[in-house]
């Protein structure tokens, strides 16, 4: 039994360990296909960006030559024959110069500015303001600059529109990693970085516009929330299942080994009187004691009383029968406890071999409770009767009634052996006793608590139990009244 259970243990570890492996290697791959359908989008909306930069720049520039062009034409004011731009670049240790010419439209004269109606321009317009190819942004740009200020701010915008509020930049590169220009703060920390790719703006496609998200990483994990939720419950519920078949092997184990002990207990507790009765009988049949009056009520007596055991062990086993049924009401009445305190005080005083000390406190007096007085004195005797058990040849026991507003409390202390704390919360457990092999030296069946505790609580109340081991318990009970 105990490889087996061995085996199950250890088939139930490897399988969680392997469940949190696999949702692990799924989350991390899906993290993954996130970063880079992020990375996508990133890209996307930067090109987007660059297109409503250039858009915007179109606006502002025919807004400026409606207002300052005489007789309907617009000036962009730029060379007849050509635009020159150079960039020096600082590139292993060498100037590299870039020059762009760009002809617009030459003229005859080199000087003369270069002149659109505003007919032509706003019959183009729908054209340039959708135009995102290099070749139109390096015409615009050479006409206007565009401040790569001004891209982040619209990258910005786009952003934000798509429910994207992380911090960005925009670099300008030349080449492979030759920074030209960015619009990243200084004090911006570049954590979990995702960058687009890089966006051509001249028919030069050395040179280009990046865009840049900072922190990253938020955005993933919010469109990764439900599935990582749904993964946390899946694994919680999976390993909250292992762990009840567990619990339930090992109770199922607990309740075998209880089994054998009960078993083994009630075998020889139901035994033991039959025995002594079979010895009583064949001792005045073979004996020829019959005519010996005094030995003949002896033996007599000693058949009784064991009888008497016997009657009253087979009623235990019964009782927790009857009460397990869902129709078992108490019978509740008015009585005074204080008198079978006494009572019961007195019976075991005479029917122990033990030296008893019983001191009683009784704070209700002449009033009376209310319960099921059969029941509760029956709950009474399993506790006094286990004070006196499970102690050494003399014993101390105070039995307390107090008064409260609405509760009866009794309780029943004694100097015993005490019960280790480990066992405290399994004593009230049906058939449990405190494991000793199938070697007890109080005789029982391990029922009285269960009892105490049954109809303790169907009277609406609570018993607890405070020990130390080898000085003694302390049961308290509380009933409602």
């Amino acid at each position: 039994m105990k490889i087996q259970g061995h085996f199950i243990l250890l088939f139930v570890s490897i399988s969680i360990i392997g469940i949190f492996i696999s949702q692990g290697y799924w989350l991390w791959n899906t993290y993954e296909t996130e970063k880079k359908q992020m990375a996508d989008k990133v890209h996307q909306l930067f090109e987007q960006s660059i297109a409503e930069t250039l858009a915007i720049h179109l606006t502002q520039m025919e807004q400026d030559s409606t207002q300052n062009a005489p007789h309907g034409e617009m000036s962009m004011g730029i060379a007849v024959d050509s635009i020159s731009r150079m960039l020096s670049l600082q590139e292993n240790k060498k100037m590299v110069r870039y020059y762009r010419n760009m002809i617009l439209n030459p003229t005859n004269e080199r000087d003369e500015p270069l002149t659109f109606t505003k007919d032509y321009y706003k019959e183009s317009y729908d054209v340039l303001r959708l135009a995102s190819s290099a070749g139109m942004f390096e015409m615009v740009t050479a006409i206007r600059p565009i401040s790569i200020l001004t891209v982040d701010s619209v990258f910005g915008t786009v952003l934000e529109r798509n429910g994207i509020y992380q911090p960005h930049f925009v670099d300008a590169v030349f080449g492979k990693d030759t920074l030209i220009d960015t619009s990243k703060p200084k004090d911006l920390q570049l954590e979990n970085l995702i960058q687009s790719r890089r966006v051509s703006i001249t028919m030069n496609e050395d040179f280009g516009l990046q865009g840049f998200v900072v922190d990253a990483n938020q955005l993933i994990y919010r469109r990764m929330l439900y599935a990582f939720l749904l993964s946390i419950f899946f694994v919680l519920l999976t390993t909250a299942c292992y762990l009840y078949l567990i619990r339930t092997i090992q109770r199922q184990k607990t309740v075998a080994q209880i089994k054998n002990d009960f078993i083994n207990n009630m075998t020889h507790e139901l035994k033991t009187p039959i025995t002594i009765t079979y010895s009583a009988i064949d001792a005045l049949q073979n004996f020829r004691l019959v005519d010996n009056m005094n030995k003949r009520e002896e033996y007599f007596n000693i058949c009784k009383q064991q009888l008497r055991h016997l009657t009253e062990l087979v009623e235990k086993i019964l009782s927790m029968a009857v009460e397990e049924r869902k129709n078992f009401r108490l019978q509740k009445e008015s009585f005074r406890l204080g008198p079978i305190v006494k009572q019961l005080t007195k019976q075991f005083t005479l029917q122990t071999d033990k030296s008893v000390c019983f001191q009683i406190t009784d704070e209700w007096g002449e009033q009376t409770v209310f319960a099921d007085k059969f029941h509760l004195t029956h709950v009474l005797a399993n506790l006094i009767d286990n004070a006196v058990k499970y102690s050494g040849q003399a014993v101390n026991i105070v039995i307390q009634i107090k008064k409260y507003t609405n509760n009866l409390e009794i309780t029943i202390q004694d100097d015993g052996i005490g019960i280790p704390s480990r066992y405290q919360k399994q004593i009230f457990d049906r058939f449990y006793r405190i494991p000793k092999g199938n070697r007890h030296d109080v005789k029982g069946f391990g029922l009285g608590l269960s009892y105490a505790k049954e109809i303790i609580e169907r009277h609406g109340g609570s018993i607890h139990v405070s020990s130390q081991e080898n000085k003694g318990s302390i049961f308290t009970l509380l009933i409602p009244q």
